[in-house]
């Protein structure tokens, strides 16, 4: 994908083969019961994935889970789920409720001092700071944004070049992500033994 992202891969491979040593069932029930045990499985991954990240970078679930993407690659045993997410800065503004204050701008628990909450480009708010200003905060574009021939309130003049702001989440995710990978695994061989056992036992052939 050319958007920069972190992903989990998981492979059931091995669980399949350990839970059908044990569990007699006929390719039938082991198709239709391990598509249901992958897909409740990444639905739980990406929805424990936007949790942690959520609780941790203290921004909205719902902001992160519009970036998780689920594909898959590799057919067969070769198969792997791949959980993704787009890993590029958040827009300040979209990490809380932003307020403008007299020291700069505060988003959630976060102050982002000496910047300002105004719509500057567009007809929506964002979170600025004058590129000389910012002293290492996260921005959502390498390079500064001047005015170009574009009439300006003169409540901005002396502010540019400008910055838009960000919080930065992919060194957090990629943690996330490196510890939820077993994680998976175990939720997966619960699932699959649930769902096998109902296919076998309860579950009419058709």
């Amino acid at each position: 994908m050319a958007e920069n992202g972190v992903n989990v891969e998981v492979n059931f491979a091995r669980a399949l083969r350990d839970i059908t040593a044990r569990i007699q069932a006929t390719p039938a029930q082991l198709t239709k019961a391990s598509e249901r045990a992958m897909k409740k499985t990444i639905r739980w991954l990406s929805g424990r994935v936007a949790k942690e990240l959520g609780q941790q970078l203290g921004v909205p679930q719902k902001v992160l889970k519009k970036r998780l993407l689920v594909r898959t690659a590799g057919k067969g045993s070769d198969q792997v789920h791949i959980l993704w997410l787009g890993a590029r800065p958040l827009a300040a503004e979209n990490a809380g409720k932003a307020r403008q204050s007299r020291k700069g701008v505060t988003v959630g628990k976060r102050q982002f001092e000496g910047a300002f909450y105004r719509a500057v480009y567009n007809a929506d708010p964002n979170v600025w700071i004058r590129a000389r200003r910012n002293q290492g905060y996260t921005t959502l574009t390498q390079k500064p944004r001047k005015p170009s021939g574009q009439k300006l309130a003169p409540e901005y003049a002396g502010r540019f070049p400008v910055q838009r702001l960000g919080v930065e989440i992919e060194t957090v995710a990629a943690e996330i992500f490196r510890r939820l990978n077993r994680r998976a695994i175990d939720r997966f061989n619960t699932l699959i033994e649930q769902e096998l056992n109902f296919a076998v036992n309860h579950e009419k052939a058709k």
